[in-house]
Parts: C-alpha cells; structure tokens; sequence
C-alpha cells in the first residue's frame, strides 16, 4: 500500500511538471539577481519593511541578452483615452501606448507608466526600446503623450494630480502594483501626484524633474515608497541638484549619478537606464 502511494504522488508530481513544460510556463525566478541583490542584505534585513533602499545594489546585473529575442514578440498597441478633468468638461484625447509581456513570459506583476520631457513624447519611449523591453522582462508598460505633446494636440489647464489620477483609473494602471518614471517636464504632473497617491502605487522614478519643490518637504518625508533618484552629471539646467536635495528626503529613496550624462541621461546612456530599471524593478518585487 504505502509503495503504491509512493507511485502515486510521484506519478502526480511528472504530470505537473509535465504540463509546466509543454505550456512553456515552467515556473522560474530571478534568482540570481535575488541572490547577488539580497544574500548580504537579507542576513541584517531580514524582513520587505527593513530593507535598506539608500544602499541598495542597482548594478547587481545587467539586462539579461535572452531578452533580445523576446522583444521581437512584443505588440505596441496605441489608442487615445478621453481625460474628463474640469475645466475641460468635453475631456481631452489623450494618445498612449501599451504593451503587455508576450505568452509564455513569467508576468511579474508590475506596471511601469512612462512620462516624458518637454521636448519628448511616447515615441521616445518607443525609439530608446524601453517600450519594448519592459514587457520582455514581464511587465506591463503604459506610455502617454502629455498634453501639448506629441499626438495629444490640445493643452490642459486643470488640476495635473487629477490629470494622473484619471489615467490611472481609466487605464486601470493600479491593478497590479505601479511604478511611474518621470523625466524633467513631467514631473509638474508626477511630483505632487506622489506626494498626496503615493500609497497606491508600488516605485517612483524621477529622472531630474522640474517641481520638486511644488510640494512641501513634509509631504515629502511621509512618501512610503521606494523612489529611484535618476540624474546626469553634466545637467546644466540646475534640476538634477534641486531635484535631489528635493527628492532625498523620501525615506526609501535612492540616487543614482549617471558619469558624463546630461539633463537626459536616460537618452545618452540608455543601457544604463535599462540597467537601472530591471535592477529597481525587480528589488520591488522581492521587497515591497
């Protein structure tokens, strides 16, 4: 008896395996990032709420080349969204692009919202590879035309934190846990949304922003989530230094000088960038 149940558990355990196999949805794990990120770190930080964010590693690993292939199968996908937001009570058409993580990638439950600069929109996103990697990594990615830019022809003049709060509920961006990145401009819509939402998104990356200062450093000091503090060495609009004196109060807060980068250090070191973001994504996962 017990050497038929012996046979019948390890019959049931190849079948499971089998089926993760044949559906191409074998369970795997970040583990050697996890491992390199957090194997020093978890022996002092042994719960998500004592991780250390001011030291974490965001250099443990590079975009992984299995990637590359992957990013062949991701589908752009645009549309517009009506943004009904007073005072423009007919709403505005707002132009973004999305991509989800192609079948057989394991989704890892997390959005990523790209904002844009002043003299960028989602195509940026689109040319950098950003829009393409982030799927292939098993996220979910969201990229809008702010208003004014792009193919969002019209201007807003309202309330930018409800601009923000609009999509994100219209584009049900706060499904899954979210994390917005915001360069330069866009931070007079992400800045003071963080400040007062900060507890339904999942990360924040400010990249040099304008508006740090539109918020109070007190607000600022209550934001709970871990934020990544992006800038250029060789930024001579004066935002990477005012940003982070800003921006460093956050209590999870992490910054990162990108070497010989100006004010769009993502564009002049993209695979930097990228590094970046798989590095902060994927300790959000393990520690949030």
């Amino acid at each position: 008896m017990k050497l038929m149940l012996k046979f019948l558990v390890a019959g049931g355990l190849l079948c499971v395996f089998g089926f993760f196999l044949l559906t191409g949805k074998l369970p795997m794990f970040e583990t050697d990032i996890a491992k390199k990120m957090t194997s020093q770190d978890m022996s002092n930080s042994p719960t998500k709420a004592s991780f250390d964010w001011k030291s974490a590693n965001l250099f443990a690993e590079t975009v992984p080349n299995s990637t590359n292939d992957v990013r062949k199968l991701v589908e752009i996908k645009t549309g517009t969204i009506k943004v009904k937001v007073p005072p423009h009570k007919e709403g505005i058409d707002v132009f973004y692009s999305s991509a989800e993580p192609p079948d057989g990638i394991i989704v890892m439950n997390q959005t990523v919202l790209l904002l844009h600069g002043r003299s960028f929109n989602t195509e940026t996103w689109l040319n950098l590879g950003t829009l393409h990697l982030l799927p292939a990594l098993g996220r979910r990615v969201v990229s809008v035309d702010l208003p004014g830019y792009g193919n969002t022809k019209q201007k807003f003049d309202g309330d930018k934190v409800a601009f923000i709060s609009y999509l994100v509920e219209h584009l049900s961006l706060a499904d899954i846990p979210l994390v917005i990145v915001s360069p330069s401009m866009s931070g007079e819509y992400s800045v003071p949304f963080v400040a007062s939402h900060w507890q339904i998104l999942a990360g924040y990356i400010p990249v040099a922003p304008v508006a740090s200062g539109s918020v109070t450093q007190g607000a600022l000091s209550k934001v709970g989530i871990p934020t990544l503090i992006l800038h250029g060495d060789n930024d001579k609009t004066g935002l990477a230094e005012s940003s982070l004196e800003n921006l460093k109060v956050i209590p999870k807060s992490k910054e990162v000088e990108f070497k010989g980068a100006g004010h769009a250090c993502y564009l002049d070191q993209p695979n930097l960038f990228h590094q970046m973001l798989y590095n902060f994504l994927t300790l959000l996962s393990l520690h949030s």
